[in-house]
């Protein structure tokens, strides 16, 4: 349950961090557009405008969340899912009585007993 919600967190800062990162790439290359116009014109007028210093709009921040919301409970909700999973356990390898290597492998996994 503590490995599938750290995998769900995962899932949910990814997508974030994946979506922050397009945008500030195409912020990015939008900057470096603008200013190479800018340089073309080349006019010699200060903007003494008032800047926003918001940096993000908060309809993107809410995609962002919602988005990564859904993958983290899509995965989380996968996780849960063990029904088709047969336990196993791993048996490193050994030498049996005639002295031949048996490699190490996965077995099913014997049923606890009382």
């Amino acid at each position: 349950m503590f490995r599938n919600l750290l995998v769900s967190i995962v899932f949910f800062i990814g997508p974030a961090l994946l979506m922050f990162i397009a945008r500030n790439m195409v912020l990015i290359g939008m900057a470096w557009l603008k200013h190479r116009h800018k340089k073309e014109l080349e006019q010699k007028i200060i903007d003494i405008t008032p800047i926003h210093n918001h940096r993000h709009p908060n309809w993107f921040v809410i995609i962002v969340v919602i988005i990564s919301m859904i993958c983290a409970v899509t995965v989380f909700m996968e996780l849960q899912h063990s029904d088709d999973v047969v336990p196993q356990e791993y048996v490193p390898a050994y030498t049996d009585d005639a002295g031949n290597i048996i490699p190490g492998h996965w077995q099913p996994k014997a049923p606890a007993t009382d």
